[in-house]
């Protein structure tokens, strides 16, 4: 079963992104936008077919429950987990989801190194030390929390570190049997999963047994953890790269109807388009849903700052932020 899908907000950065493109940068600037925007893509593209992948087959599993985006804050320490899934017999697998353009090769001594579009590979941390981490985190919180049943000869859960890498992608080890944890996404199910649910032999059974939770008990673990899930602070593009006041207006100026009317602080927030006559005129669009808007419904937002932050949402999704 699916207790949490993936966050969205990707959408609302892809299109800040595609604003600021549409600004006269400079050079360097455009530059981080756009690797920004690749970046932001790839990743996007990796765990969006994972996750499809997990849906579709884990749907109707009653014995398994699957969680995605699941980002975990234990004071100033961050755990972003990709996907989790969770079995009766209290096994955590944590999949950590990596796209690289061609591939990667792991060394004898677990190095990484990934290999671009053109060029040799280069090193890159180790994703399977950094899922380490994310697990570890949510072992803290887990022990913190005291969620999992307590019961005479109960074992400790079981936590799976995978490292899932792009389809497109290469994976050279240093043996055929080297790593088995890190693995094509697409592969997952058939090399992890049922393997996973053959391996139990009645005796394997008899031994965990203590531990097996029920359905019901699953299902209220997997939705515990949803809870503590924290997203991200939205990013500011403008700020993380520099971009001036100067590069943002070079495309567009701020009218003032009104005389308390205050330019967005946003580059969400206004958009410049090109008809098909080749004339400019100025664009809005909601905040939340994307859709166009009028003039008249943007300036009742930007005019209400402390109602609306400054940003601009249709009729609709006003009703969001009561007064």
């Amino acid at each position: 079963m699916i207790l949490k899908e993936r966050d969205t907000i990707w959408h609302k950065k892809a299109m800040e992104l595609d604003l600021l493109l549409s600004c006269q940068l400079t050079p360097a600037h455009r530059r981080s936008v756009e690797q920004e925007k690749r970046n932001l893509q790839a990743g996007e593209s990796a765990e969006a077919q994972v996750a499809y992948d997990l849906n579709f087959r884990f749907r109707e599993y009653e014995n398994w429950v699957v969680l995605h985006d699941l980002r975990l804050v234990d004071g100033h320490d961050i755990a972003q987990i990709d996907h989790l899934l969770i079995v009766r017999t209290l096994d955590f697998f944590v999949l950590e989801t990596k796209n690289y353009a061609r591939g990667v090769r792991i060394s004898p001594q677990g190095e990484f190194e990934a290999y671009p579009k053109e060029g040799d590979p280069y090193p890159i941390d180790s994703p399977i030390a950094q899922n380490d981490r994310h697990i570890l985190l949510l072992q803290r919180l887990l022990k913190r929390h005291n969620i999992l049943p307590h019961r005479i000869g109960l074992t400790q859960p079981i936590f799976h570190n995978y490292v899932l890498i792009s389809g497109r992608g290469r994976i050279d080890r240093p043996s055929p049997d080297s790593f088995p944890h890190v693995i094509k996404g697409d592969l997952f199910h058939e090399n992890v999963v049922r393997r996973f649910q053959k391996a139990f032999t009645f005796r394997d059974a008899v031994q965990r047994l203590p531990q097996v939770v029920s359905r019901d008990t699953l299902q209220s673990i997997g939705q515990q953890i949803a809870a503590w899930h924290q997203p991200a602070p939205y990013p500011d593009y403008r700020k993380c790269f520099g971009i001036s006041e100067a590069e943002i207006r070079g495309t567009e100026q701020a009218s003032s109807v009104t005389g308390d009317y205050q330019a967005p602080e946003t580059i969400t927030e206004r958009k410049q388009l090109k008809s098909s006559e080749g004339t400019t005129k100025a664009a809005y669009f909601c905040f939340e849903c994307n859709e166009a808007i009028g003039q008249d419904v943007a300036f009742f937002c930007f005019n209400r700052k402390g109602r609306f932050g400054g940003r601009a949402y249709c009729r609709t999704h006003q009703k969001l932020f009561p007064e």
